[in-house]
């Protein structure tokens, strides 16, 4: 399955060329994560299709968006 991805600030850069990520089918949120060597302990807000999900377990479907927005410092 594909999805497509946004991913945001500092993680724009792994953002795939074409934009989107091919996942085995039942891949989680976090298996996404990981396949884009990203941080799982650093991501607390994403959302798929546009709603804020809380469940890295959530399983997803062809054709999800999945947006990443990593934490945001400064002072």
């Amino acid at each position: 399955m594909r999805i497509q991805l946004k991913l945001m600030g500092v993680l724009k850069d792994r953002t795939p060329e074409d934009g989107s990520l091919e996942l085995t089918a039942g891949s989680s949120v976090e298996d996404a994560l990981r396949a884009l060597a990203i941080e799982l302990d650093r991501i607390q807000v994403f959302t798929v299709n546009g709603s804020l999900e809380r469940d890295r377990g959530r399983v997803l479907e062809d054709g999800d968006e999945l947006s990443v927005i990593p934490p945001v410092g400064g002072g």
